[in-house]
């Protein structure tokens, strides 16, 4: 059996777990790091240095910070500034949860920053008499667009920057994510903040009021601990743009990391709570089976396929956007980071038909990724969204139509080709 044949085997295998839900996503990338050892494709010894890897690294300082955010309160002390800054009015209302979700999940995990939000919203919505189902998505969409502010703002840009690493080119810099994230977010926030009334269902949701008595524990005041905790990330992202050759991005995280251990503002048994191992092990199993299809040859077998279908001759323009509509197909029925991590060596395999650079066809991959709003197991923040604002499929479909297809779509036809081709 040939090489090609026997990644061909192990990618649609992996394919299936990622649709199965009894088994979970970062198990899913193990076994086909694993399957991938075990057939040669790749060298046993080396199968599990991808998770040790500087993206990996990245990642887990820049969690560990948000950790320490969140444990002094500065995570909870943002929250609750920026939401209070609306004033009063349900418009005004949707808009500060978008930005303030835009903003967190920018400095910490999706889910953190749902976790943080939530009881904010839900106290700010008993006081006002808005309902939840008038707030939640918006705030989700806040939370997605954050994502694709940083490299380190979401699991997709860590495990595409890696990919491109393991292929011999260049990582995404810090905010290079945000040339596709900053214009979507900007479009989908005028959308939401415009036509919201249209768009958002007017049943009254009441909110959680458990959620919300948790709330009146955010801190009100500012504290030393967090100027610490905040003066880190400044540091830390500073540290992150200049990017050094003497102090590359995964050493300030990891530098960033450690202060924020050494100054107290988390202990060691909070360090480790703060890491998301799933992501990680996501990252490097999938960098790993990315790895495995370009040494197989088998993403030039499908980059050729693709090549037969629109013709030789086809606009890079034209590949980039059937990456990003795939991408955003499939990232409807499981995990992004997974769809992401498929679509990225495909892409890196057409750039090589082309003989070109392959960020474009990467940073398609990245954003179609983003698209994850139309179905209620596209994330799983979608279907915290869904419970808390008591929305069905059909309001979850026409909000994902309208705030994220349609203008990330266009965004992407117009942007990436400009910034990367």
């Amino acid at each position: 059996m040939t090489p090609t044949l026997l990644a061909t085997i192990i990618l649609i295998v992996t394919v299936i777990l990622f649709f199965t839900p009894k088994v979970p996503n970062s198990v899913t990338a193990v076994i086909g790091t694993i399957a991938m050892g075990l057939s040669g494709i790749l060298p046993v010894k080396t199968i599990f240095n991808y998770y040790t890897s500087t993206t990996c690294i990245l990642m887990i300082g820049m969690m560990i910070i948000g950790g320490g955010m969140m444990h002094t309160g500065f995570a909870g002390w943002l929250g609750n500034k920026l939401i209070g800054m609306t004033g009063k009015g349900e418009k005004n209302l949707r808009l500060a949860a978008v930005l303030a979700g835009w903003i967190m999940s920018s400095l910490a995990s999706g889910s953190a920053s749902m976790m943080i939000l939530y009881p904010i919203i839900c106290s700010i919505c008993i006081a006002s008499q808005v309902s939840m189902s008038r707030i939640m998505f918006p705030m989700f969409a806040g939370i997605g667009f954050g994502s694709l502010m940083t490299v380190a703002g979401s699991g997709m840009c860590g495990a595409t920057s890696a990919i491109l690493e393991e292929a011999g080119f260049r990582g995404w810099s810090f905010f290079e994510p945000a040339w596709i994230g900053f214009p979507m977010a900007l479009a989908s926030t005028l959308i939401i903040y415009f036509l919201g009334d249209k768009l958002l269902p007017k049943t009254m949701v009441m909110p959680d009021s458990d959620q919300a008595d948790r709330a009146s524990g955010v801190p009100t005041q500012f504290t030393g601990k967090m100027a610490i905790s905040a003066t880190i990330l400044a540091l830390t992202i500073i540290g992150m743009v200049v990017n050094a050759d003497i102090l590359p991005m995964y050493m300030c995280a990891a530098i960033g990391a450690a202060a924020s251990v050494l100054t107290g503002c988390l202990n060691q048994k909070q360090m480790f709570q703060s890491i998301s191992w799933s992501t990680i092990f996501m990252i490097g199993g999938m960098t790993a089976v990315a790895k495995g299809v370009e040494a197989s040859g088998l993403g030039t077998v499908i980059a050729d396929g693709i090549m037969g279908m629109v013709g030789n001759n086809a606009s890079p323009v034209l590949l980039v956007g059937i990456i990003y509509l795939v991408t955003g197909f499939i990232t409807q029925f499981m995990s992004n980071n997974a769809s992401a991590s498929i679509m990225a060596p495909i892409g890196i395999a057409l750039a090589a038909n082309l003989g070109i650079e392959p960020y474009a066809f990467v940073a398609a991959a990245l954003g179609g990724s983003l698209i994850a709003m139309l179905t209620p197991i596209a994330t799983p923040s979608m279907a915290f969204a869904m419970e808390g604002g008591k929305y069905t499929p059909k309001e979850v479909f026409k909000w994902g139509l309208c705030t994220a297809l349609i203008p990330n779509v266009i965004i992407a036809f117009v942007v990436i080709p400009l910034v990367w081709l």
